[in-house]
């Protein structure tokens, strides 16, 4: 049940009643609007706690979507680093592979790769130009 300050009520009552006799010509009419006031201010402070639970709520839910997506981010870039140095490493092994092949041939590496190049068709790798 809920409370109201009988005090204030009464007081906005009297002061409805003395200062404004043309509207609340009766104590009773100034009593009416005091309680109906009262009341509405009630509603309102409900509805004050209402909308700001409300916007707590949406505040946290915001704050956690920010966090998530954080987190999303260093996951997403440490994938991105991972597999850049991964590529450099494949990189670094199939140049390996062809050194070892190139010893094996008894050629430099830059001529073992003139061969494979003039092998698949692209000649010696002298760009001319258009």
């Amino acid at each position: 049940m809920k409370r109201y300050d009988l005090s204030k009520i009464m007081k906005k009552a009297w002061a409805l009643f003395t200062n404004a006799r043309a509207k609340y010509p009766t104590f009773a009419d100034a009593l009416r609007k005091s309680w109906s006031m009262a009341k509405f201010e009630v509603k309102v402070a409900e509805e004050r706690q209402a909308i700001e639970a409300e916007t707590k709520a949406r505040e946290a839910k915001i704050r956690e979507e920010n966090e998530q997506a954080a987190i999303s981010s260093v996951l997403l870039r440490a994938q991105i680093e991972a597999d850049r140095i991964r590529r450099e490493a494949e990189a670094k092994a199939e140049r390996m592979k062809g050194e070892i092949a190139a010893r094996k041939e008894g050629i430099s590496y830059n001529e073992y790769q003139n061969r494979i190049s003039r092998a698949m068709g692209y000649g010696c790798g002298s760009y001319c130009g258009d």
